[in-house]
């Protein structure tokens, strides 16, 4: 694939920048239509974001990339991408900052060749690192749960590690797609963070939950309840958060 000098976006913004709470951003659940591997990149909240730097590391003997898109979370920006060796470079800017939000700004399309290949974030940076962001500098894997490997219930499984001191790893398996609830609750019953809302398909799902709440900020160490529930079945485990 031919290789592209990176663009560079200079983002002028008036004014010291301000303390602010670190954005989240991370690699969501992937799924496959049409003989392609949609990956879903999400972030916690999206106001005042003006430009945005990737760079995704990976194997370009396994990996094949088909598009890299934005979707509405970030309306009226121009966006490039191109793979250099190993590495997808990915920018993006726009001349209006966007107002607020959450969820999946971007979709990256791997063609499925039927093997699960790893990705690694490398590189995020928001407004030219005017905005604080934190992600995974971990390997992910983009594996997608076959269809005859179905399960025989709604479980939710016990996180893990359990007890954690910076993230753990929520399980849960769907009998049918169905839409779905995740949440966490401090031993108040108050909900701390809502970590799935909407409808998922059947089959396993994995989620990270990185000790903070909606808004982003860290939560105290203790006791803390997962709970998952849809139509007809509810279930819950305990997590207890070590620092």
């Amino acid at each position: 694939m031919k290789s592209f000098a990176r663009i560079a976006f200079v983002v002028l913004l008036a004014g010291a920048a301000s303390a602010q709470t670190p954005r989240q951003v991370s690699l969501g659940e992937v799924w496959v239509a049409d003989g392609v591997r949609v990956v879903p990149l999400t972030i916690d909240q999206v106001e005042g974001v003006l430009a945005v730097d990737i760079n995704i590391v990976l194997d370009s003997r396994q990996v094949s990339v088909v598009d890299f898109q934005l979707t509405d979370l970030l309306p009226g920006f121009f966006a490039f991408h191109n793979v250099d060796a190993d590495t997808l470079k990915f920018a993006a800017a726009s001349a209006q900052a966007v107002e607020a939000g959450s969820g999946v700004f971007a979709e990256l399309q791997l063609e499925d060749t039927g093997a699960n290949p790893e990705l690694l974030f490398s590189m995020v940076v928001l407004n030219g690192d005017e905005i604080p962001v934190e992600y995974a500098p971990r390997w992910v894997p983009t594996v997608v749960a076959e269809e005859a490997a179905l399960p025989d219930g709604y479980q939710l499984a016990q996180n893990y590690p359990n007890p954690f001191n910076t993230e753990t790893t929520i399980s849960f398996t769907l009998l049918e797609s169905t839409p779905v609830e995740l949440a966490v609750y401090n031993t108040s019953g108050q909900k701390v963070r809502t970590l799935v809302k909407g409808e998922r398909a059947a089959g396993e799902h994995r989620m990270i939950w990185n000790g903070r709440d909606d808004k982003g900020a860290p939560v105290a160490s203790g006791r803390y309840v997962a709970k998952m529930a849809g139509a007809g079945f509810a279930r819950e485990m305990g997590m207890t958060l070590l620092k």
